[in-house]
This record gives structure tokens, C-alpha cells and sequence, in this order.
């Protein structure tokens, strides 16, 4: 299981650094202009993937929440900071059951692999969003962020 998930995370790093690096060459108007999407513009569509790993983050390692600054490239350090939390955790760490409560004060208590599977499933979702808003906005070069695209690299580097 160790190496699912450090592939995972090593993914999920990839993804946001592809999608970061192509909005990074957009202006300020074009990520804020208006969209019908689950967040209305392409910078609210990062900053709810950052937010949410964020929060994810603090629940599943028990720490407090990570301070960035608001741009796009906010959420590669916060894809780095997971990724590096997670490729230091061994099989009996991933298992380990993680208590923690939602926003509404719900108590859960659910192994750590479990938890960082979830991240990394919904960050996957919000970005396919933002693939999304980027066709709706006509931009072009738009990266794939598939996980058969990632792990096709990896094989080709061998």
C-alpha cells in the first residue's frame, strides 16, 4: 500500500504543477473572469483544491494549517508540502486511524490512507473542473492531467 499512495501523492504533485504552471501564464482578468462551474473562476477553483488539502492536511498529520499566499502557485506549495508529509510515512503510519471532525463537529476516526485517498480523489475532481473552465474560457495548451498520463512518464523514464 506504501507505494500506492507515495504514488498518489507524487501524482497528485505532477497534476497541480502542470495545471499551476500553464494558469501561471494567464493574467489576473482571465482567472478571475466569471464561469458556471462549482466555483465561479479559476483562481476560487485552485484555492478550493489548496483550502481543502489544506484543511485535509492539518486534520490527517494533527497540525495547524499551512499560511500561503493567495495566487495560483499557492497550491504547488501546498502539493509539496503533502507530498513530502506523505513520502515520509511508512505501512503501519498509513494505517494508523486518524480521529478528527468535520466542519459541522461531526466526529470520524478512519485509517490515514484512507483519508489521503480522499485528497488526492478530490483534488483530481476540482481539477478536471478546471480543465473544464479553461475550455470554456478558450484557452489553449491545455496540460493532461490523467493518471495514466503520469504514470506513462514514469515508465518511459526507465
Amino acid at each position: 500500500m506504501k507505494d500506492l499512495i507515495h504514488q498518489y501523492a507524487a501524482y497528485d504533485l505532477w497534476a497541480n504543477t502542470r495545471v499551476v504552471e500553464r494558469l501561471q501564464r494567464e493574467n489576473d482578468a482571465m482567472s478571475d473572469r466569471h464561469v458556471k462551474s462549482s466555483f465561479p473562476s479559476l483562481r476560487l477553483s485552485i484555492a478550493h483544491i489548496r483550502d481543502a488539502g489544506n484543511t485535509w492536511y492539518g486534520r490527517i498529520f494533527d497540525v495547524p494549517k499551512l499560511e500561503f499566499g493567495g495566487g495560483v502557485d499557492s497550491l504547488l506549495k501546498m502539493s509539496v508540502a503533502m507530498a513530502d508529509k506523505v513520502h515520509a510515512l511508512d505501512e503501519e503510519n498509513l494505517r494508523h486511524i486518524v480521529k478528527y471532525a468535520n466542519s459541522k463537529g461531526e466526529k470520524f476516526a478512519q485509517p490515514r490512507w484512507q483519508l489521503l485517498m480522499h485528497c488526492f480523489n478530490h483534488a483530481s475532481y476540482h481539477r478536471g473542473q478546471v480543465v473544464t473552465i479553461m475550455r470554456q474560457l478558450d484557452l489553449g495548451d491545455i496540460p493532461s492531467t490523467d493518471l495514466v498520463a503520469y504514470q506513462r512518464m514514469l515508465m518511459a523514464r526507465k
